[in-house]
């Protein structure tokens, strides 16, 4: 039976968690390493749309200390009121990932440990979210699964739900909306296990 209603509380879930999961998540930089390299390819202060940015540490953090403007975006308004408090000279705006349109394109897209919580059918649609938001040049990293599928893990006692394309999948949507692979490693050791996707936006 699909799990994908289970999709359907995500948005609770990490509302209702928000300060337990900024504890449990903690200031451990494992993504340095995927972070570094998307910095690699971007100009000095980088204008950087963080989707699912949560309270904006570690990750924002990290960013901001190297010179990008953070643009964040999440449904939990704890968790960005959090982001407010520790960064308030940076935008942080609450809405859907799915659904917003701002009228500005970015250096880099970053959808880091939130874009798998969406179903495969938003997933596929948020191709087109993440070519509204680029311009020729930008960079695009985001976490998948490793294959195929739906997965339910648990947050404080809850169903958390997860999905993935096919990595065959995926490469086909971003060719379709213009992005080159330059990078993927799956379940990356150097990163904790998570299946890493690094693009950019060609000409087309």
């Amino acid at each position: 039976m699909p799990n994908n209603h289970l999709s359907k509380n995500i948005i609770e879930l990490y509302r209702k968690y928000a300060r337990e999961w900024v504890a449990l998540r903690g200031e451990w930089l494992f993504e340095k390493v995927w972070l570094d390299r998307m910095l690699a390819l971007l100009p000095d202060q980088a204008n950087v749309l963080d989707l699912g940015c949560g309270s904006g540490k570690p990750l924002a953090t990290y960013l901001i200390e190297q010179g990008c403007a953070i643009t964040g975006v999440d449904s939990s308004e704890l968790m960005l009121q959090m982001a407010r408090a520790n960064f308030p000279e940076q935008m942080w705006l609450q809405a859907d990932m799915r659904q917003f349109n701002l009228a500005q394109k970015f250096d880099a897209i970053l959808a880091w440990d939130s874009f798998f919580h969406l179903t495969q059918d938003d997933q596929r649609q948020m191709f087109a979210q993440f070519a509204r938001h680029a311009k020729q040049g930008t960079i695009l990293m985001f976490t998948s699964g490793p294959a195929h599928g739906e997965a339910i893990g648990e947050l404080f006692g809850e169903p958390l739900y997860h999905a993935s394309l096919a990595p065959e999948e995926y490469r086909h949507l971003l060719a379709q909306y213009g992005f080159d692979v330059l990078n993927m490693v799956v379940e990356d050791p150097e990163c904790t296990g998570h299946t890493v996707w690094l693009a950019q936006k060609g000409s087309q």
